[in-house]
């Protein structure tokens, strides 16, 4: 139950923390909202890449359980 939590947290920490990133270097550089639309897409990015990651691990415990190892 846990892992589905952590794995919700992750993806919604990435994009959170991609919106941060951007706010901030929109506010510094005067730049109204570039880098925010970037950190959020960055931030989605990141997020899909750790689920992807997350599940080709999980594919390979499962493949290993299978063959009874």
């Amino acid at each position: 139950m846990t892992g589905g939590y952590s794995t919700g947290v992750d993806m919604i920490s990435s994009v959170v923390a991609g919106l941060l990133l951007g706010l901030g270097l929109d506010w510094w550089l005067g730049t109204n909202p570039v880098f925010t639309v970037i950190g959020i897409v960055a931030g989605f990015g990141s997020g899909f890449y750790k689920l992807w990651r997350l599940s080709a691990v999980l594919e390979e415990q499962a493949k290993e359980r299978r063959r009874g190892t």
